[in-house]
């Protein structure tokens, strides 16, 4: 299942507890609640459990938040998702379908 994302807060935290992400993304869907948590790791992690389930949690490797940032700034509509399959647990941030060789427009083209 996914959700269309409207709105994003990014947590920039300091602190040296082991196991935590101090880098964290929340999402936000229209009516202004979260509806998914992204969190970046420096180092190999382990699964934490969530608090509260009914949002997505999504795990990455800090060298990721980057290009997650840039798709959050850039790109509509992004929707979150998370399933589970017989091989793991999968949470996904995810573009809405776009034509082939689209492209960006210039600023001439937009004012046409």
């Amino acid at each position: 299942m996914y959700t269309e994302i409207q709105s994003y807060r990014i947590f920039l935290d300091s602190g040296s507890q082991k196991n935590r992400s101090f880098t964290t993304i929340n999402l936000f869907d229209t009516s202004d609640n979260i509806i998914g948590t992204v969190e970046f790791f420096e180092k190999e992690f382990q699964e934490i459990q969530p608090q509260d389930v009914d949002h997505v949690h999504i795990q990455y490797h800090i060298s990721k938040f980057s290009f997650i940032v840039d798709i959050l700034r850039n790109e509509k509509p992004l929707f979150v998702g998370y399933w589970t399959n017989k091989f793991g647990k999968y949470g996904r941030i995810c573009t809405g379908k776009e034509p082939v060789g689209e492209g960006e427009l210039s600023s001439s083209e937009s004012q046409i």
